[in-house]
């Protein structure tokens, strides 16, 4: 006879905290309506207590030959009922717990997943062949054929914005910074007026929203037996020629900043992981994507207007590489002689101390290693060092003051000349990645979805 312990399923999972960063409570609404029929509003909570208190006395008489008894009773009862009640409201958090603690056909999960039933690392195919089954009843992988539209699947990725949104998002900044004051950072009024209108015009292509590519971080992709399966990438033993064949996918799709809790830009640029819980937008995996929706409007009214504004993107992200080969000199030169020395300068004339040239330019040039391309470049923390390097420089020439520099003076001379350095790098890349585009391969395979939430 054959005896089985039923263990109880931990579900501790169920009481994680979830800090979001995105959360479309449009979505979170509709999905537990189409599961559960009504959404509670609110809930009550309500708590009785009743005392009572009786008094009573009784007078009697008793009997003589003569008179018969009498007996008179006379009884006073009260009672008092006390209740509280206490309401609470539901909130968009709370709703998105109760869905995802209730998702039983979910295509592919990070959260629920049980440990202590996982297979081991597959090394071979074959291994990897063999416990697919089991996998996939686990959320674990999921046959790309059987990803339909409308299926939700939560998986973990390095959350970055679209390249488009990354320059478009740099181009406004620098915009804003420097409309009306050209002179200030050294730039020809011409320069400025003929390069501004392209500059102005992805952010209003974007129409507010605000496109992802992010890279999955929590599954990969592998073809077994002539079918192309995701499989969560703690199933392949690293270094093996398994892990070696195995794609790595990005995920996709458009999302709206009033629905960012966090400022939006400070979450896409950190290339931070995350937990997205999604929709599949389409069917299984493609190759292609734009996140220029207005293309799609643009295709009732004329094919060919749709088509270019399709294919204006892959000149914003042939930028990295034509911003090399029209530039004459490095990015380390270009923020070295138009950030760094002009902002030591402007430092140095305000603190009221002399430099020598000579340490100046050395020491620029040696803080400007790091910033080598226009990623680094962008980057806040690396570009900030840079600049202390230069403010401890002002700070050792004479005369030596008691007093240390004013950090909002530094702030206030900091901000202009990195992008004075960023334009200078950024305009003549722009004009050549626009003027010849490039096509543009796709080698990572595309999930494009619907965001409903994004935390952590």
């Amino acid at each position: 006879m054959n005896l089985k312990f039923w263990k109880p399923r931990n579900r501790a999972w169920e009481q994680r905290r979830r800090e979001f960063v995105y959360l479309d409570e449009v979505s979170v609404t509709s999905l537990v309506a189409a599961r559960h029929g009504s959404i509670a509003e609110s809930f009550k909570n309500t708590h009785s207590e009743t005392s009572g208190a009786q008094v009573g006395s009784s007078l009697t008489v008793p009997a003589t030959p003569l008179t018969p008894g009498a007996n008179l009773t006379s009884r006073m009862t009260s009672s008092r009922t006390t209740t509280q009640e206490v309401v609470r409201r539901a909130v968009v958090q709370g709703t998105f717990r109760s869905l995802r603690i209730t998702d039983t056909d979910l295509k592919l999960s990070v959260e629920d997943r049980q440990p202590e039933n996982k297979p081991p690392p597959a090394t071979t195919e074959a291994e990897l062949t063999k416990a697919l089954t089991k996998l996939a009843k686990q959320r674990r992988a999921v046959r790309v054929t059987d990803l339909k539209r409308g299926d939700v699947i939560e998986l973990r990725v390095q959350l970055s914005a679209d390249p488009t949104y990354q320059f478009a998002a740099a181009a406004s900044s620098m915009l804003d910074l420097i409309k009306g004051r050209s002179a200030m950072f050294g730039i020809d009024e011409q320069q400025f007026a003929d390069i501004a209108p392209m500059l102005e015009l992805l952010p209003q292509m974007l129409v507010d929203l605000v496109p992802l590519n992010a890279k999955v971080i929590s599954h990969r992709r592998i073809d077994l037996d002539d079918e192309s399966w995701l499989v969560d990438t703690t199933m392949l033993t690293p270094g093996s020629s398994l892990a070696a064949v195995a794609e790595t996918i990005a995920i996709v799709g458009v999302t709206e900043i009033p629905l960012y809790w966090k400022d939006a830009r400070r979450v896409l640029f950190d290339n931070a992981e995350y937990t997205v819980y999604t929709r599949l937008a389409k069917p299984g995996l493609a190759t292609t994507w734009t996140p220029i929706k207005l293309a799609d409007v643009f295709d009732t009214l004329d094919p060919k207007i749709g088509k270019d504004f399709r294919e204006l993107p892959n000149g914003f992200k042939n930028l990295h590489k034509a911003g090399v080969e029209v530039l004459a000199v490095p990015f380390v030169e270009i923020f070295a002689t138009e950030g760094l020395i002009p902002f030591g300068h402007a430092l140095a004339q305000q603190t009221g101390r002399i430099l020598d040239e000579d340490k100046l330019t050395s020491t620029a040039h040696e803080a400007a290693q790091a910033i080598n391309d226009l990623d680094s470049l962008g980057d806040i923390s690396a570009t900030r060092s840079a600049f202390e390097h230069i403010v401890a420089a002002v700070e050792a020439s004479p005369p030596l003051l008691l007093t240390p520099i004013d950090r909002n003076l530094v702030a206030a001379l900091r901000e202009p000349h990195q992008a004075l350095a960023q334009l200078s790098a950024t305009v003549p890349a722009l004009q050549t990645a626009i003027e010849e585009p490039e096509e543009t391969t796709h080698d990572r395979k595309l999930l494009e979805v619907e965001f409903v939430a994004i935390y952590w």
